[in-house]
């Protein structure tokens, strides 16, 4: 039974991860991902990224060049195409894990592991439908971890550090920075866990990391034909510095320092559950029974405080971690569930209680506001009902099967979001819909017209990205040689005083959400008095407003 319980959840995988994956308007950084993609094949210039033809700094390119090959092979350039790379990644993610873990658990127990990468809360309902690059960078990360520990503590150092110094060198061009900082951690982590400090002077490390830059370095000289090196420095820095608790006051950094355990919790339940088992007594000396669980706590302990110590971090930034986190209670919940204490029979009758809660609300979907959108509702709530009433009932029966039927039914809830979720989600997405039509509309008719957007106008990136899509080409920023036929997309809140012969205008939805006295929208058309000077800003660049290079 347990067999063919783990080949139905890999059954549930494709109508969980792709049903309606591409029904949803694209926040803003899914946004300037497909746009920099976009825009790469319309040049041929995959070397030098840009936006609205202006260089674009803030991250290296091989997730662009990732969506630009999904792009490619779908033949079009839409949200689906963009997504589906990150469902690949986190499949493979998963995969991974099942495969370091088998080496050290029993295959059930790995598969499990495996699943948790899928089910956890934060990914299953978010970061798996979303054209972002964090889902395949925390599976580099993982994967630069797991090698490290192999490796490692078989003494084949040439192997360890060779290996994981190519992967930083794939995180870094998909992320920059936070690749060699999670790197060296790991590097420590596994040297102080294998008392091999010697490792780090010896020509292995050495030489990897050498390699590892000279990689780097191959690009970067190609990429200084385009851009000032010194400035994407700059901003790289700047990209990996501004969550961090130097960005932020004291008061901030306190209560984040504060928070951060409980939020993280929260989003990655339910797995987090079994936190319950590593804060009793003796649950060290559980893990140090498996070299592999507890070493994956002393991995996941080494890394962390880079976000627990920085402000204004997103879940999705420890996606690489978790996992290893996932690991080590599993191995606890073995334990437990072998001696049958109170902590397994609490937990154990939680899980029941929480399945069995949503197996009855589930065939009601279709009274839920919304949901009138939904095709079929009463057809895909009752039998989507009847599945999830069927597993639980087996959960209620099979103690021993617990953990996989509780993913299956996690897969089922996932399956009943894409119905029943995400299609009224999509249609009273207002603001989204807005800024796709407006895009839409403002391009209309100007198919022969020269259009640019002006200067250092702060374009929010979905804006940009449907703005460019409805165009058909690059819509390029101007900084200088303006003229009087252009139509130009001009900001009233950087530039005040330029006069617009206003043909049309252009919804900003962020900028709306921050004004209380009403919707932004900017001005489209031409300029009677165009400036005669190029335009220049001397005040900080946020982002949207372009790098002038």
């Amino acid at each position: 039974m347990r067999k063919k319980l783990l080949y139905l959840s890999l059954l549930l995988l494709p109508a969980a991860l792709l049903i309606n994956l591409g029904i949803m308007v694209f926040i803003d950084d899914e946004a300037i991902r497909s746009l920099v993609a976009q825009e790469m094949l319309w040049s041929g210039n995959f070397v030098s990224p840009t936006m609205h033809g202006d260089a674009y700094l803030n991250k290296p390119p091989l997730w662009n060049w990732i969506l630009a090959l999904s792009f490619t092979l779908h033949g079009e350039v839409n949200e689906w195409a963009a997504r589906l790379p990150t469902v690949l990644g986190l499949l493979g993610f998963a995969a991974t894990t099942y495969y370091f873990s088998r080496k050290h658990f029993p295959s059930y127990l790995a598969a499990i592991h495996a699943l948790t990468v899928i089910t956890c809360g934060r990914m299953l309902f978010w970061d798996s439908m979303l054209a972002l690059i964090d889902v395949t960078f925390s599976w580099v990360v993982y994967v630069q971890i797991m090698l490290l520990y192999e490796h490692g503590r078989n003494g084949n150092w040439w192997k360890a550090f060779g290996w994981t110094y190519a992967l930083t060198a794939v995180g870094f061009m998909l992320k920059g920075l936070p690749a060699i900082v999670f790197q060296g951690l790991s590097v420590f982590a596994v040297l102080g866990w294998t008392r091999s400090w010697k490792q780090f002077f010896r020509p292995a490390h050495i030489f990897s990391g050498i390699a590892c830059l000279a990689v780097l370095a191959l690009y970067y000289w190609q990429y200084s034909e385009y851009v000032d090196l010194e400035k994407v420095a700059r901003r790289l820095f700047v990209e990996s510095g501004k969550r961090t608790a130097v960005a932020h006051g004291l008061v901030e950094s306190v209560q984040h320092v504060v928070a951060f355990p409980f939020e993280m919790s929260y989003h990655f339940l339910p797995w987090t559950l079994l936190l319950v088992y590593l804060l009793q007594p003796g649950s060290w000396a559980k893990l140090k029974k498996n070299d592999f669980a507890a070493f994956m706590l002393v991995a996941f302990l080494a890394n962390i405080p880079i976000y627990w110590l920085s402000p204004n971090v997103y879940p999705r930034y420890l996606l690489m971690l978790f996992p290893l986190l996932f690991g080590s209670l599993l191995f606890l919940h073995q334990s437990h569930a072998a001696n049958n204490t109170r902590s397994y029979r609490t937990l154990r009758y939680t899980f029941l209680a929480l399945m069995t809660l949503c197996a009855v609300v589930i065939p009601f979907a279709p009274l839920f506001p919304g949901t009138e959108v939904v095709s079929y509702a009463w057809l895909k709530s009752i039998l989507l009902g009847a599945a999830a009433g069927a597993i639980v009932w087996m959960a209620w029966q099979s103690e021993r099967n617990l953990l996989i039927l509780f993913t299956v039914f996690l897969l089922l809830l996932r399956i009943g979001f894409n119905f029943f979720v995400l299609p009224p989600r999509a249609d009273q997405d207002e603001r989204g819909i807005l800024v796709r039509n407006t895009a839409y509309n403002v391009m209309e008719g100007h198919e022969k017209d020269s259009v640019a957007i002006f200067g250092y106008t702060l374009i929010e990136p979905a804006t940009g990205y449907y703005l460019t899509k409805a165009r058909g080409h690059v819509v390029r920023r101007q900084f200088e040689g303006f003229d009087s036929t252009t139509h130009y997309l001009v900001s009233p809140i950087e530039y005040p005083g330029l006069e617009v012969i206003q043909t049309d205008s252009l919804y900003l939805r962020h900028l709306s959400r921050a004004r209380p006295d009403g919707d932004v929208y900017y001005p489209f058309g031409t300029l009677p008095s165009p400036p005669r000077e190029r335009v220049e800003w001397n005040k900080p660049l946020r982002d949207g407003m372009g790098s002038g290079m």
